[in-house]
């Protein structure tokens, strides 16, 4: 693929600003600005604007940049606006990309998720606001499901001899997902 040129690529034409040779290990949380090239290895959180993780690359921990590409392993997950893995690229967590390539050959092993470039995030997390509204709306209907059914022989909501509250049930999330899908 032509984007594993050199010359390609967001911030393509910024010179790398720091260098993680290949004899080096980092433990703990690095933060950097500008492009870091990593040939090394680190132990710990990557966050910043520009990685370029080389062939004998590795990240045992979470990545959090603007833009990564990869051509050595990461063991954690990976939260970018732009992602590229190269053929020798490994990764094993969760992906989170706007923008994703993956070259023929590489490996991704676990959820690959991507969102939209209009991305808004619940303050203090990775998951965007909308998502995040979706799955507390999911929970509380499922809890109040679970309320309307009972947990148990005692309930009241399960005896028989409660009354329904109105003559119309109501309605349920497979009667939705069917109303939904026939018109």
């Amino acid at each position: 693929m032509a984007f594993w040129r050199k010359d390609k690529g967001e911030g393509a034409d910024v010179a790398v600003t720091s260098l993680i040779g290949q004899d080096m290990e980092l433990v703990g949380d690095v933060s950097f600005k500008g492009k870091l090239r990593l040939d090394g290895r680190i132990k710990g959180d990557v966050r910043g604007d520009y990685l370029i993780l080389g062939e004998a690359g590795v990240v045992v921990g979470d990545i959090l940049v603007n833009t990564f590409v990869c051509s050595g392993r990461v063991e954690g997950n990976v939260n970018v606006k732009k992602f590229q893995i190269s053929h020798k690229g490994v990764i094993n967590g969760k992906v989170e990309a706007t923008d994703l390539e993956v070259e023929s050959g590489a490996a991704l092993s676990g959820e690959i998720k991507s969102r939209s470039k209009e991305l808004r995030l619940v303050p203090g997390s990775s998951i965007p606001k909308e998502e995040w509204d979706a799955q507390v709306q999911e929970a509380a209907a499922h809890a109040a499901s679970t309320a309307k059914k009972g947990s148990g022989p005692a309930s009241s909501a399960t005896s028989p001899a409660s009354p329904p509250a109105s003559s119309t049930p109501a309605p349920t999330e497979t009667s939705r997902k069917q109303a939904a899908a026939t018109g």
